[in-house]
């Protein structure tokens, strides 16, 4: 890095400022790997201004700002997004991209995040610039176009780190030659902020939280009702097994399905043992998650912060990287799809694991301390590898 270390500024470039509470959460581990350097942290944003509000630093769009772009102006200002990029680069010490999904490509247009990320990674080779993808969620998904993207900028990252073996393979399966270390889920390097669930008694009822999703348009108002209904099914089905359910939410979109499935269930039983719990962050869904003996959730960070709480999980997902983070804190079988699972079999595993839940909790723990490990450990050695010395004791 170029200026006196104490002045380095670096780049945080990510898909936030958009309401994703993961993202968020990223990018947040990103700003802990700087804490305590000196380094000034320069965010690369999707609303940038939302972002600064939010987290209180510096922060530019990832696109050059202007009106609205048609016909040949679309052109133009895709040369002026260039450009604009290629001036963030220059202006900065070293590029990180902390976690997130941001190479999985469904839903994904080329000339969107893969076009930036492209430039991005041009930018940095041309101007000497470190560029660090710090466990990152790659998958195989998308056009010919958005693949080959990810491809160059993977291959052309100076430090790449996946979240999981999935991601392994998929970096191999887009032809990018080199040796790609797992280092899992950045978010995993928070501390836990909740008190253990008591026991299980004959005077309380377990609490179950349940995670449900918005789709956030993406799919037909006939898919978010059957996901409704499902999830309104679910949730019947735990109460009648005699526990108590907490419904949270995981991104800003998601309080409507939330709200409409404990309106439904109240519908049918005043007197269900429901609540709703609405959250902000991923620090929020932590929160909220106090006192439970299990989450049942589909998006992805609210499994994440339920197990570095040491809350035993069951996914109701949608794709690998659920599967994969189950995987690693339980039996694999307890990963379902958010389209076909059977709530009857969910009601089975979280009954399997109120019933040994000291054993279980007491596993979920001892695997976050483990990645929680893993991650600070990468936060040293990429601080090392940039020349960033600590000034201050860095929080653990």
């Amino acid at each position: 890095m170029r200026r006196d270390r104490g002045g380095s500024r670096v780049a945080l470039f990510g898909e936030t400022g958009i309401g994703n509470f993961g993202n968020e959460a990223s990018l947040v581990a990103g700003l802990r790997l700087l804490e305590g350097t000196g380094a000034r942290p320069l965010a690369v944003a999707q609303r940038p201004e939302d972002v600064e509000a939010e987290h209180g630093i510096e922060a530019v769009d990832i696109r050059r700002p202007g009106p609205m772009r048609h016909g040949l102006t679309s052109l133009t200002g895709r040369v002026g997004d260039v450009l604009h990029l290629g001036g963030v680069v220059r202006s900065v010490d070293a590029v990180i991209v902390p976690g997130t999904g941001i190479f999985e490509g469904h839903g994904v247009r080329p000339r969107g995040i893969p076009f930036s990320l492209f430039w991005l990674a041009v930018w940095c080779r041309l101007w000497r610039r470190p560029l660090l993808l710090l466990s990152v969620g790659v998958d195989t998904r998308g056009s010919r176009g958005v693949r080959w993207f990810f491809a160059r900028v993977l291959s052309w990252a100076d430090v790449l780190t996946v979240r999981d073996e999935e991601s392994v393979r998929a970096v191999a399966a887009l032809g990018v030659r080199r040796h790609v270390p797992v280092v899992p889920d950045l978010v995993l390097g928070r501390e836990p902020v909740t008190r253990p669930a008591a026991p299980r008694s004959a005077r309380t009822d377990p609490v179950v939280a349940v995670g449900v999703m918005d789709w956030g348009g993406t799919e037909r108002d006939a898919g978010r009702e059957e996901y409704t209904r499902r999830s309104v099914t679910l949730v019947r089905a735990l109460l009648e097994a005699g526990v108590r359910v907490r419904v949270v939410t995981g991104e800003d979109l998601d309080l409507r399905v939330a709200a409409e499935v404990v309106r439904r269930v109240r519908a049918l039983d005043r007197d269900a043992a429901v609540e709703l719990c609405e959250a902000r962050t991923v620090e929020d869904v932590a929160a909220s998650l106090d006192g439970c003996h299990v989450l049942v959730a589909a998006r992805y960070h609210n499994l994440i912060a339920a197990v570095s709480e040491g809350i035993p999980v069951v996914a109701t997902g949608y794709g690998h990287k659920q599967a994969s983070l189950v995987a690693a804190y339980g039996p694999s079988d307890r990963a379902h799809d958010r389209d076909t699972y059977d709530a009857d079999v969910i009601v089975t595993q979280v009954r399997e694991i109120l019933a040994d839940h000291t054993a279980e909790s007491g596993r979920v723990r001892a695997a976050a301390a483990r990645d929680r490990a893993a991650v600070l450990a990468q936060d040293a050695r990429e601080r090392a590898a940039l020349g960033l010395r600590d000034t201050e004791p860095v929080a653990s």
